[in-house]
């Protein structure tokens, strides 16, 4: 049950865990490796915002000292996404050369079937930054899940943002998702905008992200 996890605010020790949980559940709760090859790269692309530039917006869910969840947020997404396509994504590009990553066959289909739509659409397009400034993601380890720690990780967050004087926040849930979809729902969030984010390279499958947003 949730009541052994202690949900506290993230601490830099903390950040090994968040990579590994981040690509351990990667691919609908499997592994990254199932769609690309390179964790270190994934995790920087997913993760090392919130652990490097705003760690004051996460939250870790421990248990017995080890962490089996999180939640990264972000209060500005305007911000984020300037980081990203500025710093972040061209160093990751960097290091995916320098390690090779960017010639596997692996990341040679992804790119194949997902670099047009991503270079065409970008992030974030349809949603109404104005209402929905902040963001957030949750993810479980296979062992947290379905105990209530996910909500009790929103409350943390949901909290900080209205502090900060924020009225809405938003987070993207793969329309496949259900009890993503739910979770969000019953937490009081609505869809605001669908984006097609993903072509899976090897069913040629289009992924749709439902975004859900609450006004606090």
């Amino acid at each position: 049950m949730s009541n052994d996890v202690v949900i506290r605010p993230y601490q830099p020790a903390d950040r090994a865990a968040v990579r590994a949980i981040c690509c351990d559940t990667a691919d609908g709760g499997e592994p990254v490796e199932r769609f690309f090859p390179d964790r270190e790269v994934f995790a920087d692309l997913i993760t090392r915002y919130y652990t490097d530039d705003e760690p004051q917006s996460t939250w870790v869910a421990e248990r017995d000292g080890q962490v089996v969840g999180y939640l990264t947020g972000c209060l500005d997404t305007r911000r984020f996404l300037r980081l990203m396509a500025w710093r972040l994504v061209p160093l990751a590009f960097l290091k995916a050369v320098g390690r090779g990553t960017l010639w596997h066959p692996q990341t040679v289909k992804l790119l194949s079937a997902n670099l047009g739509g991503w270079l065409r659409g970008g992030f974030r397009k349809g949603v109404p930054l104005h209402d929905y400034p902040a963001h957030l993601h949750i993810n479980m380890s296979k062992n947290a899940r379905g105990q209530g720690v996910g909500p009790r990780l929103l409350q943390h967050f949901t909290d900080y943002v209205a502090t900060a004087g924020l009225h809405g926040i938003h987070a993207g849930v793969s329309a496949d998702n259900q009890p993503g979809c739910r979770f969000f729902e019953s937490a009081g969030f609505t869809p605001i905008a669908r984006e097609t984010r993903f072509h899976s390279p090897d069913t040629q499958t289009v992924l749709t992200t439902v975004i859900y947003g609450k006004r606090l």
